[in-house]
């Protein structure tokens, strides 16, 4: 595999909607819908490794509310398809990013090649990617298939919330 899988812990930030916010660790809306890098089926996590690439990934141009919440991240099998600048390893990466992933998804009722990337690094035990920002130029997020509560029983990366005060965590 041209992306060796390698362990990561670091800070990461993600943007919360309104509706996920009380489950911050759920992958439920990327599930439902799929990103570019799931197919629908399968949870996904999107974060960004900086609070502004978190930011740009969430508003996409759009207008809407959310939450930015810190996270840490202690992974074991974390494939890297970024050059370490934010911008794509190789040219497998780049067709990736310049696919329209979802004119290829929902129009064309076809496979789009970032979802067959993720397949390949799945199916070689990826926790997640570090990729691009498809909406952050030079900066880079990380999306997770396989990740649990820190402390909880697992499989997948480890990811803990930082809310101190229990905030995000609290029953309607």
């Amino acid at each position: 595999m041209p992306y060796p899988l390698k362990p990561l812990r670091c800070p990461l930030w993600r943007m919360l909607t309104i509706r996920y916010q009380r489950d911050p660790l759920s992958g439920e809306g990327a599930r439902l819908h799929g990103g570019r890098w799931n197919a629908p089926g399968q949870a996904a996590l999107y974060l960004g490794t900086d609070h502004a690439t978190a930011i740009a990934e969430f508003y996409q141009g759009l207008a809407k509310p959310g939450t930015l919440a810190p996270y840490r991240l202690d992974a074991t099998a974390i494939a890297d398809l970024t050059d370490g600048q934010g911008r794509a390893a190789d040219d497998t990466v780049a067709q990736a990013m310049a696919a329209p992933w979802k004119h290829i998804a929902e129009i064309e009722a076809g496979i789009p090649p970032s979802w067959m990337l993720t397949a390949s690094l799945m199916a070689a035990g990826a926790e997640g990617a570090l990729v691009p920002s498809a909406q952050n130029p030079g900066g880079t997020a990380l999306v997770l298939w396989r990740w649990h509560r820190l402390g909880d029983d697992g499989e997948g990366a480890a990811l803990e919330l930082l809310d101190p005060d229990g905030v995000l965590n609290r029953p309607h």
